[in-house]
């Protein structure tokens, strides 16, 4: 008989049985170990953040816009708009900072399209006079994200001479840019928009219609008052397209606050007293402060 081709091989010994999991030792494996790997490695990301993410000064970003890498002159961009929105009055005197981003402006096309639109807002931003002169160029832009928030920062710098500017905008094709000249020209008080304003309340977007209905109200004019009237009823605002409920509480605000300037108009007054029972409970204490004035 012949042997079999397998060998015996001794099983090893069982391990010893683990001790109990009492509740200190399910404490330390369960909470304190994973707690103290998470603390240390967010600990070695601080770290590395606070010695290789400085932040850098103005005066390096404004080189920056400079830089031959197209990556370095956005990254550049998109912090000094952060820095002049955070610190507009310092921003405002550096005259280097300002020529830099002037220059920026004239030369756009070295941006991309997703990023050349924080050329504009960093002058609206700064909120200087110097920018009317490359902004109202900027008008003529066939990007009409850039026409856009070239009219968004000339609302900002508030110089009533970028009206005669942004008063053509009133009928381009591009309804967004109807909807900020008209704010814009609303926030200028230009009373000779009044005329081509309220054709706006005809427009075939309704939110083009509703800052229309914003902006004459906004000069008092009387042909604003159907719209507030409407615009004063919380099932009509919640109706038009792209509303939330942030968006129907803050139309209803700035309805409460420009019907001041009707105060003669009972139906407008009404409708205004009747937000005393609104869901919200800042459009109600709005009417109740403003009336116990």
């Amino acid at each position: 008989m012949t042997e079999p081709d397998w060998e015996y091989v001794e099983e090893p010994e069982s391990p010893p049985p683990e001790p109990p999991l009492t509740p200190p030792r399910v404490v330390v494996r369960f909470f304190l170990i994973p707690l103290l790997l998470v603390l240390a490695v967010l600990g070695t990301y601080l770290l590395l953040g606070f010695l290789f993410r400085a932040e850098k000064t103005p005066e390096e970003l404004v080189r920056d816009l400079h830089s031959p890498y197209a990556s370095t002159r956005e990254h550049a961009l998109y912090d000094l708009t952060y820095y002049i929105q955070r610190s507009p009055e310092k921003a405002r005197r550096d005259p280097g900072l300002r020529a830099a981003l002037l220059e920026a402006y004239r030369r756009r096309r070295d941006f991309r399209p997703d990023i050349r639109i924080y050329l504009a807002m960093a002058l609206g931003y700064l909120a200087h006079p110097d920018a009317l002169a490359v902004l109202r160029e900027g008008l003529k832009d066939p990007d009409p994200n850039l026409v856009f928030y070239t009219v968004w920062a000339l609302g900002k710098i508030g110089d009533p001479r970028a009206a005669a500017w942004i008063r053509p905008l009133l009928t381009h094709s591009d309804a967004g840019i109807r909807e900020v000249s008209v704010i814009t020209l609303g926030r200028l008080g230009d009373r000779e928009s009044l005329p081509l304003l309220r054709e706006r309340l005809h427009d075939t977007s309704a939110s083009v219609r509703m800052n229309a209905v914003f902006a004459l109200a906004a000069m008092g004019d009387p042909a604003a008052l159907p719209g507030l009237r409407n615009l004063a009823r919380r099932p009509f605002v919640e109706a038009l397209p792209g509303m939330n409920p942030q968006k129907v509480e803050s139309v209803l605000l700035n309805v409460i606050a420009l019907a001041e300037r009707y105060p003669q108009d009972e139906e407008l007054q009404r409708r205004i007293a009747a937000l005393r029972a609104d869901p919200s409970f800042k459009v109600r204490n709005e009417v109740l402060r403003r009336r116990a004035r």
